[in-house]
């Protein structure tokens, strides 16, 4: 959180100066934050560092962009439709609210918290007007 916080300063103090555009929104949507979200459990799962991870991907994605402007792949641009924008947009929502929900079949998330065994419900476990 501290780096994304760090690199969205950094990101809009250089585009505010070189950009010309000192009004300009930059920093973590819906889309960006899911990914970093989905990166880090990557990264934690095959055991490297989330920022190298991070780092290389961003490498990545810089060849595969340069790759796109010199073969300008902006013209298929014209195949999207407000269709496409919107399944976008609902699987960016559907992300955010599994998340928040949990999995009901671990421990962890709003499931797990209204299972009446759950450690919250311990100190209300003799009151009569408690159920």
């Amino acid at each position: 959180p501290v780096e994304m916080i760090a690199a969205t300063a950094w990101c809009g103090v250089f585009y505010s100066i070189l950009g010309g555009m000192p009004i300009m929104i930059n920093g973590g949507t819906g889309p960006v934050l899911a990914f970093s979200g989905v990166l880090y459990k990557l990264s934690e799962s095959i055991g490297v560092p989330f920022l190298t991870f991070n780092a290389w991907v961003g490498l990545w994605v810089t060849l595969y962009l340069f790759l796109a402007a010199i073969f300008d792949l902006n013209k298929l641009i014209k195949y999207a439709t407000r269709f496409t924008d919107e399944i976008f947009a609902l699987l960016i929502s559907a992300i955010f609210v599994v998340d928040a929900l949990g999995s009901p079949f671990q421990p962890i998330g709003l499931y797990y918290y209204f299972v009446g065994s759950h450690k919250s419900h311990e100190e209300y476990e003799d009151d009569p007007d408690y159920s």
